[in-house]
């Protein structure tokens, strides 16, 4: 069979394809890719109640209020939380707590990322609300802040956590306050 440069340049184009299809172990065998087992690391998760403190990696968090501005996202359609929180940091560095990196919630069982419920629309409503930014801190070690969440969750919700991760680096790593509607107080300008 001879094989012309156009018919070379397709057999190798070819081979390499099924070669890039798969993974390749460490001996260079081919290993089905589809055959990777993935693996979960078991959450660490401290609880404390509303008003209580609760730490988790040297960093301290009170939410210390829940409110309600009564305000219904537009896009959305679901309902604006404004959380105050406390952070007090007990590491020996500098700790950054960023409202888009650090905080998520749960709501009736389902976890929401932060770019999923601690959106920009929500903090645009806190800031005009309060006419306060939502938290985004550099807390040197052996200091605290007070700052403010926004979330968007259902309306209609039963059950609602905060999820506090101070080590973006360690997502399974938290400290989570539960809380119920019964919680969440009407806010005041």
């Amino acid at each position: 069979m001879k094989f012309t440069p156009k018919k070379l340049a397709c057999v190798l184009l070819a081979g390499m394809f099924l070669l890039s299809a798969g993974c390749h172990n460490e001996s260079g065998v081919n290993v089905d890719s589809s055959a990777k087992q993935e693996t979960t690391e078991p959450m660490q998760e401290v609880e404390a109640q509303l008003g209580q403190e609760a730490e988790y990696g040297g960093m301290k968090m009170t939410v210390l209020s829940v409110r309600d501005p009564e305000i219904i996202m537009e896009q959305s359609g679901r309902m604006a939380i404004f959380f105050e929180v406390e952070l007090d940091n007990q590491t020996n560095e500098t700790v950054t707590a960023n409202y888009l990196n650090n905080f998520s919630i749960t709501v009736d069982g389902t976890h929401y990322d932060s770019n999923e419920c601690c959106t920009i629309p929500v903090m645009r409503k806190l800031y005009d609300f309060y006419g306060i930014d939502a938290m985004n801190e550099e807390i040197p070690a052996g200091e605290s802040r007070q700052g403010m969440i926004a979330c968007e969750a259902d309306k209609d919700f039963k059950t609602l956590s905060l999820h506090y991760t101070p080590k973006t680096t360690d997502k399974a790593s938290r400290i989570t306050v539960p809380l119920t509607k019964e919680n969440i107080i009407k806010a005041d300008k």
